[in-house]
C-alpha cells in the first residue's frame, strides 16, 4: 500500500506483479511473476497429491461412492483412479473462473476444522491424559486457545461482519461440508450390513 495506492491496485489484475515493477522496474516484476507461477504450480500438485490420496484412503475405507474403483492401485501402486477424479474435479473448478469464490468456500471450511481440531485436542488432553503422544503442542494450553479464538473469530466475521455476499459463501460452504454428512452415514451404513 505505500508502493501503490489501494485505488490503483484494486484495477489490477496481478497487484504483486505491479508493486514488483514499481520497486525493481520490469524486470523485477517478470521475476516476481514467475515466482508466482512456479508457487502456484507446486501448490496445484501438492493438492492433486494430496487429495487424491485423501480420496484413496475414503474408498479403500468403503466411505465413498464409487469405493471399489477409488481403492485400486495401480501395477505401482499409485492409487490412478482417485488421482484422475481428483484432478477432473479441479480441472471443472478451473474451467468455471471461480477462483476467489472456490478459495473462499474451500478457505471458511477449513478455519472451521482447524478450529474443531484444536477444540479435540484441548478435549483429548481432558478425557484421555495416560494417552503416549508423539506430538506435544508447544505452550499448551495457550496455543490451542489462542487458535480458537482465532478461527472462532474468522468464521463469525465471516458469517455475521463481513457483508451479505461473504456470509452467502460462507453459508453455502457449510452447506456443502454437510452435505457430506448423509453421504457418509449411506456409504457406512451399506458397509456395517454387508
Amino acid at each position: 500500500l505505500w508502493v501503490l495506492p489501494a485505488e490503483e491496485m484494486m484495477n489490477i489484475a496481478v497487484p504483486a506483479s505491479a508493486v514488483a515493477i514499481a520497486v525493481f522496474g520490469d524486470f523485477g516484476g517478470k521475476i516476481i511473476s514467475v515466482g508466482i507461477m512456479i508457487s502456484v504450480l507446486g501448490a496445484a500438485n501438492g493438492f492433486v497429491l494430496s487429495g487424491s490420496r485423501v480420496c484413496y484412503s475414503l474408498a479403500a475405507e468403503g466411505t465413498l461412492p464409487g469405493s471399489k474403483s477409488l481403492a485400486k492401485l495401480s501395477k505401482t501402486q499409485v492409487p490412478f483412479n482417485a488421482i484422475l477424479l481428483v484432478s477432473i474435479l479441479g480441472a471443472l473448478y478451473a474451467v468455471s473462473g471461480q477462483f476467489n469464490m472456490l478459495t473462499n468456500l474451500a478457505v471458511f471450511s477449513c478455519w472451521i476444522f482447524y478450529t474443531l481440531t484444536f477444540m479435540a485436542v484441548i478435549r483429548l488432553r481432558k478425557t484421555q491424559p495416560d494417552t503416549v503422544r508423539t506430538y506435544k503442542v508447544p505452550l499448551y494450553p495457550v496455543i490451542p486457545a489462542i487458535a480458537i479464538i482465532s478461527g472462532l473469530y474468522v468464521i463469525v466475521n465471516q458469517l455475521f461482519m463481513s457483508g451479505i455476499q461473504t456470509t452467502i459463501l460462507s453459508a453455502i460452504s457449510i452447506v456443502v461440508t454437510l452435505v457430506g454428512i448423509p453421504v457418509y452415514a449411506a456409504t457406512t451404513k451399506g458397509k456395517s450390513a454387508s
